[in-house]
Formats: structure tokens, sequence, C-alpha cells
């Protein structure tokens, strides 16, 4: 298999701020592209982030629910947030899972680090397998969360994946590697 350039471009002509927010900041850039031509992006810089799919002894999985305004409907995800300065993204993780779950998880498995949106943002998400659950009831969601606890056989939630039901992608890659994942443990 034939590798893939990956030639770091740092050329850039100016940077604009757009927007400053508490969670983002927007700036327009004007670059040199690799094949000699200038281009003009708008780039959103945000913290990264770290997400777990909680697996129990049964094999179901501990989600939340939640309404997303940016689309508009109830998303079913697996539990995530921002990386806070100075926090691992295991100790995000394992914050996360607890708050909007209730469990926690005692042990992590990285499962995927990636750019969640590469075509204009900075951001990147650390996937994590949580097993080894224990229910320690402490809820405390950020007070701008509005969540429900959703629990359900893995099977199901990979199903609702197939299916096109679950949109966010965090969970979608999570569950897929998570299935393949049995699959290979299963046929060796």
């Amino acid at each position: 298999m034939k590798s893939i350039k990956t030639k770091k471009f740092k050329h850039i002509q100016n940077s604009t701020p757009i927007y400053q927010g508490n969670y983002l900041t927007v700036e327009e850039l004007i670059i040199n592209l690799p094949n000699g031509g200038i281009g003009k992006r708008e780039i959103v810089q945000v913290k990264n982030a770290a997400a777990v799919l909680a697996v129990d002894e049964k094999q179901k999985v501990h989600l939340i629910r939640q309404y997303r305004h940016a689309v508009q409907r109830y998303t079913l995800e697996i539990p995530a947030g921002l990386i806070n300065e100075n926090e691992t993204p295991e100790h995000t993780a394992l914050r996360e899972c607890e708050e909007e779950t209730g469990y926690k998880p005692h042990n992590l498995k990285k499962l995927l680090y990636y750019a969640h949106s590469e075509g204009y943002s900075t951001g990147y998400t650390t996937l994590f397998l949580g097993t080894k659950l224990e229910y320690t009831g402490i809820i405390n969601p950020d007070s701008t969360e509005c969540i429900e606890r959703v629990s359900m056989p893995f099977e199901e939630f990979f199903q609702l994946i197939k299916k096109q039901q679950i949109l966010d992608s965090k969970s979608i890659l999570s569950g897929l590697i998570y299935k393949y994942d049995i699959q290979i443990s299963a046929s060796t």
C-alpha cells in the first residue's frame, strides 16, 4: 500500500479575526496553496474533545439523548465533552461519562483520535471504550445541558447506526470500531 503524502503547509499570508465567543473563535486566513495559488479559508478554532462508549458486562451501552439546536433535533450520543486546560483526554472521558450517565468506567481503551471537521475546524476528538462500569449515580451535567440517560443493548445501538438514526459522528465511529473489534475477537 502506498503511503499518502502529508506535507504540512504553513504559508499563511494574512489572518483576520472574525468572531470570538466562549466556545469558538473564527478567523479568515489568506493562504498560499501547494499549487502556487492563493486561497481564502474561514477556520473555526475550538477546544479538543473526548468521548466514551460505555459498555457494561451485559453488553448494554449507556448513552445520552439531548436536543441539538444546530441540527434542530434530538440526538442519541455517547457521553462526551471538551478537554479542559491541564486535563488529559482520558480524564475528560471519565469525568463526562460519570457526569452524564452516572457510570464510572474503571477501564478505558483508546479507540481513535480524529479531526472531526478538518475542512474548517481545528478540533480533534479522542474516542474511548469504557468498560468495568461502576454505577455511582453521580449525574451532574453542565448547567446548559438538558440530557436524558438512555441504556440499550449494544446490538440495538448498532442497528440504529445502520438505519442512520444515529447522526453523531463520534457515536457512529465508536460503535463501528467496537463492532469490528467484537467480530475480530470472535474469529480468533
